[in-house]
């Protein structure tokens, strides 16, 4: 069975667990601390600080007593109508619309995109499979003191980020927004669904999701 699908016994059917998030353009996602990673189109923050909460996506950590590495994910939650501020609407995914009032999902593969830094089009950065999916931020702090905000977790063996050579390939992880004039793809929030009743939009899911389950090349996880 595609490790993709997965059942969910509460609505006894296959269920795809699919979440895409926009974050802010960086090559590694490891903090930037030499400055030569600084973090673009991310919107009002990073414009401003130069800074991201996303800039350690794809930077494994081991928690206190455990072997197994993990990659903490960070993506903004708040609505462009201004309510529902670090509130993710688990629910929402496919396969979890029983989850109202629960507080994290299992088994998720979330996709993260970002605007290429130089052509004109969204491209899929990354992704976690297997991810766990928080309703509110989680918080950890580092060794160095500062403290992630995530709301994303997967073991690190299971995430994948492009290098900016592979990203760059337009025709194979464009991700489509509808303010391009696009009937499928990422409005003014931060996170896509992708669950528009849409035939384009099955096609283009069936191509993406093969891509990703086949991929072979670099992993630019450190």
């Amino acid at each position: 069975m595609n490790k993709y699908i997965n059942i969910n016994k509460k609505l006894g059917m296959n269920i795809m667990k699919v979440l895409f998030c926009n974050i802010a353009w960086m090559r590694e996602y490891t903090g930037n601390e030499d400055g030569n990673d600084k973090p673009i189109h991310g919107g009002e923050y990073v414009d401003r600080t130069d800074d991201a909460h996303e800039k350690y996506n794809f930077s494994p950590m081991h928690f206190n007593g455990e072997d197994e590495a993990y990659c903490l994910g960070f993506y903004e939650t708040k609505s462009h109508n201004g309510k529902d501020i670090n509130q993710m609407h688990i629910e929402k995914i496919a396969g979890c619309e029983l989850c109202k009032n629960e507080e994290c999902v299992e088994d998720v593969l979330v996709i993260y995109c970002a605007k290429h830094s130089i052509y004109n089009f969204t491209t899929v950065v990354g992704w976690y499979n297997h991810a766990d999916v928080y309703r509110h931020y989680q918080n950890v702090e580092f060794d160095n003191g500062y403290v992630q905000s995530y709301n994303a977790i997967a073991k690190a063996k299971d995430c994948v980020l492009l290098p900016v050579s592979e990203r760059s390939r337009k025709i194979k992880w464009q991700v489509p927004r509808k303010s391009n004039g696009c009937k499928f793809g990422f409005g003014r929030a931060n996170v896509w669904y992708a669950s528009e009743a849409n035939e384009e939009l099955k096609d283009y899911m069936k191509k993406l999701l093969y891509q990703i389950e086949n991929y072979d090349g670099e992993n630019c996880i450190k």
